[in-house]
């Protein structure tokens, strides 16, 4: 049996061939791209602060050379590795804030890097024949200006058949937006639609009211907030002529 990734691709081919429309819709963070770059990045900023060094200089002495891991989701693993246990509350609070109004805006979406293959597999799928959608919880206001041109940038797809969309307000849950998005693009007639999405509440969500979507569990990193469906088949990457789990 062909693997998984490879399998999708057929029948994307085979469905086209027939006049028959499919869609794949990929999450961005922790799904098409490691932002463990990103958080190493931002954390790496608060250390070279003057002010931050004149406030905080023996938290910030450990900061310096800090490292992310493509496990880390926030930035509490990174803090905790580097000898920053959480006993220093002004400290903790201050970093806290610089990293959520940095990481949610446009100034840092460059130094993600995509995970392994995922540039090529979106790239394949489209040619097949796919609509691509991007369907991600960051919202226009806050990173709407760079997230289209950090991925055109890496050379994925975006054009007439591969769109970004976006939540409207930062306010929206995560989860409701992309059922709700899913729940009007079943209506479009698809034959076969794919998910692939590394956050098990989105996940169970969508299960709920949209079971024919054919979801993908991309295992990076996740909030913790459930545990990922256990029938759903799971990747590590977008490698082709790999094995999944």
């Amino acid at each position: 049996m062909a693997p998984m990734l490879e399998q999708i691709l057929v029948n994307i081919q085979d469905l086209t061939k027939q006049g028959k429309t499919s869609l794949a819709v990929f999450d961005l963070d922790s799904t098409l791209f490691d932002v463990s770059p990103r958080l190493e990045r931002i954390l790496l900023d608060f250390a070279a602060s003057p002010l931050n060094q004149k406030k905080f200089p023996e938290q910030v002495a450990l900061l310096k050379n800090i490292k992310t891991l493509r496990t880390d989701w926030g930035i509490v693993g990174a803090l905790t590795r580097a000898g920053l246990d959480g006993h220093h509350p002004e400290f903790q609070e201050a970093v806290k804030a610089y990293w959520q109004k940095s990481f949610f805006s446009n100034h840092y979406l460059q130094f993600d890097a995509p995970y392994e293959g995922a540039v090529e597999f979106v790239n394949a799928v489209s040619d097949a024949g796919a609509h691509v959608v991007y369907l991600t919880g960051r919202d226009v206001e806050r990173m709407g200006g760079s997230s289209g041109e950090v991925i055109a940038q890496w050379g994925f797809p975006l054009n007439n058949t591969a769109e970004l969309v976006l939540k409207p307000h930062r306010s929206m849950d995560d989860a409701k937006f992309k059922t709700d998005w899913f729940l009007e693009a079943e209506r479009r007639s698809y034959e076969a639609i794919y998910f692939f999405e590394n956050e098990p509440v989105n996940l169970h969500l969508l299960a709920q009211h949209c079971p024919k979507v054919q979801m993908i569990f991309f295992e990076s990193t996740h909030a913790g907030k459930a545990e990922p469906p256990e029938n759903l088949p799971r990747i590590m990457n977008f490698l082709l002529n790999q094995k999944e789990s």
